[in-house]
């Protein structure tokens, strides 16, 4: 049996990787250090809807023999990982943050991917009901706690999932992005949190939301870690060499004034450290009503998605959510089809400003965690939704604040494909946000 003198809860996704290869660390360790304290201190979180401790240990255990015969799946066999509960696992139920549950037939396309590398699957994490929502704040499950700032939201629909990782609950997790429900939740916890491009992970086997907008996507706590969990390298980038480009639509956004001055210092230290920041507009973009747009989308087709089980089970939709469905069911086709079109121009005009520059930076969202008890901000997903449009990789990264603070996200959008050159810069802006 290895010694380690830190709780293995605390390691990151790359950390682990590195323990296991050279031996000090096992994964049933790891394993059972991550369930001690997703069972004791992190209970009250209630990040998590589903854990399963002996599926956990069973495939920690085959990852430990794999290692002693010399022959890992991959650098990450071993290492657990949470999973969004509206990502099907064989073996463990699926709620889609539903007050009902099914046993799926088989795994979700990005599952069997994560265990052809050898990935623990330690459980299935809390999330807005039906995914349509930024606040964890589930009717059926119980409200997620912000780790960082307790009482406060932690943001959503992959609300669990943040917060599991920013407590150290596990070294890692997935939520899913439909206008910003990875990148939201991260930022409001203080972690990464990474919305590949569209199509980079399958979807098959992850309840749906809107399907040309739905992005399976990784919450860690860096970008390494992030790069080891998506499989890509990182390229060494010199800011001094690229053109980050910052959006005057988003300047008339009613943006929390905490969170902008914070911004705005972290812009600063990027132009000391050498970057070119170029203001760019798109013409004829309003982020507000192209997000009212986007949910509007969202509720006709979550409504399609629905139709059955709410005819089958009824009480398994909290009022609220039946009233957006409702909506959805309401809408003229006609509308429903401008809707689209519209943001399809969206994406467009996002594509033609990341042809002229290496990246977009902003704030994730207007405002930072807010209490439970608070009215919900209108606004959460303004400056997250666009990346969906477009089909383009985002990532959120955590703005350095004093320890008492709200955490603060910045975001930066990269070029439809451009997956890899996104995570060199995030890892070299990261490497500037921590000093």
């Amino acid at each position: 049996m290895p010694t380690f003198d830190r709780n293995p809860a605390d390691l990151g996704i790359s950390e682990c990787a590195r323990l296991l290869a050279c031996g000090e660390l096992n994964s049933r360790a790891l394993v059972d250090a991550c369930l001690q304290r997703i069972g004791g201190e992190g209970k009250m979180l209630n990040a998590f809807i589903h854990v399963d401790g002996d599926m956990a240990r069973a495939e920690a255990d085959l990852s430990d023999l794999r290692r002693a015969e010399c022959s890992p799946l991959s650098p990450l066999d071993g290492v657990p990982i949470a999973l969004k509960d509206n990502i099907d696992v064989i073996g463990l139920p699926t709620t889609n943050g539903l007050g009902t549950s099914w046993m799926p037939s088989q795994d979700a396309g990005v599952v069997t991917l994560l265990r052809e590398r050898g990935i623990v699957l330690i459980g299935k994490t809390n999330m807005h009901e039906g995914a349509l929502g930024a606040t964890t704040d589930n009717p059926h499950h119980g409200r997620t706690e912000n780790p960082a700032v307790p009482g406060h939201t932690p943001g959503g629909s992959s609300g669990g999932s943040g917060a599991a990782v920013a407590a150290r609950l596990c070294p890692g997790a997935l939520g899913t992005d439909t206008m910003g429900s990875v990148r939201v939740p991260a930022a409001y916890c203080g972690i990464v949190g990474f919305k590949p491009s569209r199509g980079y992970w399958p979807i098959s086997g992850v309840a749906p939301l809107v399907t040309e907008l739905d992005t399976v996507g990784p919450m860690t706590r860096t970008v390494e870690d992030t790069a080891m969990l998506i499989d890509l390298p990182i390229e060494r980038i010199d800011l001094e060499e690229i053109v980050l480009a910052t959006l005057e639509n988003f300047d008339g956004a009613d943006v929390e004034p905490n969170a902008w001055n914070i911004y705005q210092e972290a812009l600063a230290r990027l132009r000391f450290a050498g970057a070119t920041i170029r203001p760019m507009k798109l013409s004829d973009f309003d982020p507000s009503a192209a997000r009212r747009v986007g949910f509007m989308v969202s509720e006709v087709e979550a409504m399609v998605a629905h139709e059955s089980m709410m005819e089958a089970c009824s009480d398994a939709f909290s009022p609220e959510f039946r009233s957006m469905l409702d909506f959805g069911a309401r809408l003229p086709a006609a509308r429903y089809v401008k809707a689209k079109r519209s943001l399809a121009r969206v994406g467009r005009v996002f594509s033609e400003i990341l042809d002229e520059a290496d990246a977009i930076i902003s704030l994730t969202g207007p405002q930072m965690a807010f209490p439970f008890d608070d009215e919900v901000p209108v606004t959460q997903a303004d400056f997250t939704a666009p990346a969906n449009f477009a089909g383009c990789p985002s990532v959120s990264l955590p703005i350095l604040v004093a320890e008492s603070a709200r955490p603060v996200g910045l975001q930066v959008m990269a070029g439809i494909g451009r997956d890899a050159d996104l995570v060199g810069i995030a890892a070299a802006i990261e490497k500037i946000l921590d000093t």
